[in-house]
């Protein structure tokens, strides 16, 4: 495998199946990172999972009705999908994505760990090491990942805002006080793939977890981008 490590993301109440995942991925010569054992005593948190993702040859996501309610989890994947690293959802129960992760979601091929624990294991095993060795793997082939055709034929365009100017500073800052560091990374990943300014701030704004602070955050973000204009 190129990389050192494949990143395993999942909500704590999947805990146990996520330390089953990463066993049965490990016996098969798979390396993974999982924060509950990855993490060192003194580190800091969040700075670790990014760096995690960053140096990840792809994602392990744990898909159950518990991540696709975590603010957390929507962070890991759009940190991902900013170095378009590969994702690997694993289903865990029946559910479809809704909200800001049906949108993160949208090209990706689910694997169900049920009815059959142990073949959806060795299917996921088998899968991340066809599309991590073999990135131009045929589509059709159990890929996890399968672009859709409008999305690959997008004309690329400007982004909504520059990497390092006046408003990218300012809405960076606006946004790390809800969630962090990582706000300078999902601002980045916004201001590219956003096709209008009001798409921009729904993407930060699904990052806001209260409404009221979200509502207040949208009319600061709009007028950072008012004076842009």
């Amino acid at each position: 495998m190129a990389a050192s490590h494949v990143f395993v993301c999942f909500s704590s109440k999947d805990e146990a199946i996520a330390r089953e995942v990463v066993t049965f991925l490990e016996s098969k010569s798979i390396k993974c990172w999982i924060s509950l054992r990855d993490v060192l005593p003194g580190q800091n948190y969040q700075e670790a999972i990014v760096e995690a993702i960053e140096a990840a040859s792809g994602i392990v996501f744990l898909f159950s009705e518990w991540s696709s309610k975590s603010g957390e989890i929507r962070k890991e994947l759009s940190i991902g999908g900013s170095i378009n690293a590969p994702v690997f959802p694993l289903r865990l129960s029946p559910i479809a994505p809704t909200g800001a992760l049906r949108y993160e979601l949208a090209t990706r091929q689910y694997i169900d760990i049920f009815p059959n624990r142990k073949a959806a294991l060795a299917k996921l095993a088998s899968t991340i090491k066809k599309v991590i060795d073999n990135p131009q793997a045929e589509e059709g082939s159990a890929a996890p990942i399968v672009p859709e055709p409008e999305l690959a034929a997008e004309e690329p365009h400007e982004p909504i805002i520059a990497p390092g100017s006046k408003q990218f500073e300012a809405i960076r800052s606006l946004l790390a006080r809800h969630i962090g560091p990582i706000a300078k990374i999902l601002v980045e990943k916004a201001a590219k793939e956003a096709g209008t300014p009001e798409e921009f701030c729904e993407r930060l704004a699904a990052h806001v977890s209260a409404p009221a602070d979200r509502a207040k955050f949208v009319q600061a973000v709009q007028a950072q981008l008012a004076e842009k204009a």
